[in-house]
């Protein structure tokens, strides 16, 4: 008994949530999410997948701030690439919300990659595929395949970039989210270089702590250059 009002009590605290962020997801993907929630929840008390260890902060800054995303991601984009998803985040709340869109999540830490395919399968996800490739090895048979790249505040911009624009189609998106704008002013020489540029910046409150958000809009203008990425480790000694 005590577990299904504590299963309630979460669906109302999500609910209020996604009503301050003015979001409306469906009652079945509220669900999935939950669900989602649960296995992240007990997984976590033995792998360490996150930082935050009660579900109410799990919901809110994983959830709600992965789904912040829907409100910048349109109709025609359908296929997505999350790289450094780590448990799934944002791509594997997205792929909830987005079940006729197809997702593939990386992250080169196998256990989490094993934690996503469990979740997969408890949930019977059809539109997601996973892999521990390193970006450098994964790029040589989805390079410019991507409408979205999707990647949440991993490393510094100038690095990332490198590793993500390769995967987007011409005039694809880049949707990384960040904490700061500090990093954009010295990722100008590598957002040249890529064929890219940043058409656009939405910011966000989270709707209890209010910590700001922000998703960066960098648009894909022609084809990256062949040798980029460049071998494992070069992006991150010498920056673009």
């Amino acid at each position: 008994m005590e577990n299904i009002n504590q299963n309630i009590d979460l669906k109302k605290y999500f609910l209020n949530l996604l009503e301050k962020s003015k979001m409306k997801v469906e009652n079945k993907k509220i669900e999935k999410m939950l669900k989602f929630l649960e296995l992240l929840y007990n997984k976590n008390q033995v792998m360490n997948l996150t930082a935050i260890r009660d579900k109410k902060g799990m919901l809110e800054k994983h959830f709600v701030d992965s789904l912040f995303l829907t409100k910048v991601i349109n109709d025609t984009e359908k296929s997505f690439i999350d790289v450094g998803t780590g448990a799934g985040f944002p791509g594997l709340v997205l792929a909830i919300y987005y079940p006729e869109r197809n997702f593939l999540l990386v992250d080169s830490v196998r256990k989490k990659i094993d934690f996503i395919n469990e979740v997969i399968k408890e949930l019977n996800l059809k539109n997601v595929n996973t892999s521990f490739e390193r970006s450098e090895e994964l790029i040589k048979n989805n390079r410019e395949v991507y409408d979205i790249a999707l990647c949440r505040g991993v490393a510094n911009l100038r690095i990332i970039l490198e590793y993500m624009i390769p995967f987007i189609k011409v005039n694809g998106r880049f949707l990384p989210q960040k904490l700061n704008l500090n990093e954009i002013e010295e990722s100008k020489k590598a957002l040249e270089i890529l064929n890219a540029k940043i058409n656009n910046i939405f910011e966000f409150k989270l709707p209890e702590n209010e910590d700001k958000r922000i998703i960066l809009e960098i648009l894909k203008l022609k084809k990256t250059s062949k040798k980029y990425p460049r071998k494992t480790g070069i992006p991150a000694k010498k920056p673009l």
